[in-house]
């Protein structure tokens, strides 16, 4: 038996990196899962890989058109939707200074409007069905300060109003609705900012590492892979009372930080 046993998902931004991830472990565990993207050749290759439980449509999370569209052929096809991550989203790093305002509109319509019209698009399906989860991948930029990203954290930061909203909102429909807060997401996001010669991967790694000793050769792949586990346990039926949350997924950071020379620092 899989966790996710004759669900039928839709996941967001799923081509490539962290969407992926999360598309195949709920394949793994059982689900059909709806792939959207809008990397069309990329997302034809991982559905495939995926098997015949994976489709992909392409979907353009800012236009509501699309969206229509990926419900309409979903249901089509399966009858319902059980749940549906909001993973799609861009980043833009940057001194304020340097950050336009169509760099922040930009944002706003993956990050912010994306999210806002796939529940606006899945909600009355749900309601149909009698209850679904939705699971909103926020950041750790999310519920803290950070240079260089205001823009992207601010829609961050709105996204997990959205979150608490709509789950009030639709609680009384047996729908939940949760934020899931990851330190870093897929390398794909952060290259272009890095100064020339830095890996991606292997910063993501030392930014995680210097705040905690994970296991002995913890990569930024297993960092994804605790992201999608809780994406799984929230999109499962294994959480039926959690909605509203903040699911913080970040070596500690936002906890607070590690005051030098005092008790519990060695």
């Amino acid at each position: 038996m899989g966790r996710m046993d004759g669900k039928t998902c839709i996941v967001t931004g799923a081509a490539q990196g962290t969407g992926a991830v999360i598309a195949e472990l709920f394949v793994q565990e059982g689900a059909t899962v709806i792939l959207g993207d809008v990397q069309d050749v990329a997302g034809e290759a991982t559905a495939a890989r995926l098997g015949a439980r994976a489709a992909f449509c392409h979907l353009d999370v800012s236009e509501e058109a699309d969206w229509a569209d990926v419900v309409e052929s979903t249901l089509a096809v399966h009858g319902r939707i059980d749940a549906l991550v909001n993973n799609a989203g861009i980043l833009k790093i940057a001194s304020i200074e340097d950050t336009t305002p169509d760099d922040l509109l930009r944002l706003v319509k993956v990050n912010q409007l994306g999210p806002f019209l796939g529940i606006r698009a899945v909600a009355g399906p749900m309601k149909t069905a009698g209850g679904g989860s939705i699971v909103n991948v926020v950041s750790s930029d999310g519920v803290k300060g950070m240079n260089g990203v205001a823009a992207y954290a601010s829609t961050k930061w709105g996204l997990r109003g959205i979150t608490k909203s709509t789950a009030m909102e639709l609680a009384r429909h047996r729908i939940r609705v949760n934020a899931v807060c990851p330190e870093a997401g897929s390398a794909e996001m952060s290259a272009p900012y890095l100064p020339d010669g830095v890996d991606p991967v292997f910063a993501a790694e030392f930014n995680l590492k210097q705040r905690l000793k994970p296991p002995k050769g913890y990569r930024l792949a297993d960092h994804i892979g605790d992201v999608a586990r809780m994406v799984l346990f929230l999109a499962s039926d294994e959480c039926p009372t959690a909605t509203a949350g903040d699911f913080v997924i970040d070596g500690g950071m936002t906890a607070g930080y590690v005051q030098a020379g005092l008790p519990g620092s060695d």
